[in-house]
């Protein structure tokens, strides 16, 4: 079976954090154009296993003209709220593409625009490993046939 794999050394100063570039292919707002046109535009996004699903933050939907197709609830840390959703297109660095994936807004100030959650991540296997002091996030789908167990490695 062919993976598509993604590895990411973390440095020093970002261990607390899985951050890496993805593309985000956006609708071009312009009218006029076909509603499937896309625009594919650099992101950093952070992966969260506490997420159910992935979300864009409210300055990149504000700055590429987003527009929701509908509202939302969403359960966060910091409460019940109802948002904005978005479809998008989300191109991993493995070259894995999801197109019109709903996506919620999220705010905050962050070094990030996209939150990569769980309905990403359950679609493959992940690690994070931590051998000779160096943190290295990897990420691959489709998943393996076998788990890792590393209570019998």
């Amino acid at each position: 079976m062919k993976f598509n794999a993604i590895t990411v050394h973390l440095p020093d100063k970002q261990k607390q954090s899985i951050l890496f570039q993805i593309q985000l292919g956006v609708p071009v707002p312009i009218d006029g154009y076909p509603q499937e046109s896309r625009i594919s535009m650099n992101s950093i996004a952070l992966v969260d296993t506490g997420a159910t699903g992935s979300c864009i933050s409210r300055r990149f939907a504000a700055d590429t003209q987003l527009k929701p197709f509908k509202m939302g609830t969403v359960i966060g840390a910091h409460g019940i709220a109802i948002v904005p959703v978005y479809r998008l297109d989300v191109l991993l660095p493995n070259g894995i593409l999801f197109t019109n994936m709903e996506v919620a807004e999220f705010f905050g100030n962050n070094d990030f625009d996209f939150i990569i959650g769980m309905n990403i991540l359950r679609m493959g296997d992940m690690a994070l490993t931590n051998a000779k002091g160096k943190s290295v996030f990897s990420f691959r789908i489709p998943p393996a046939n076998e788990h890792i167990d590393f209570t019998k490695a």
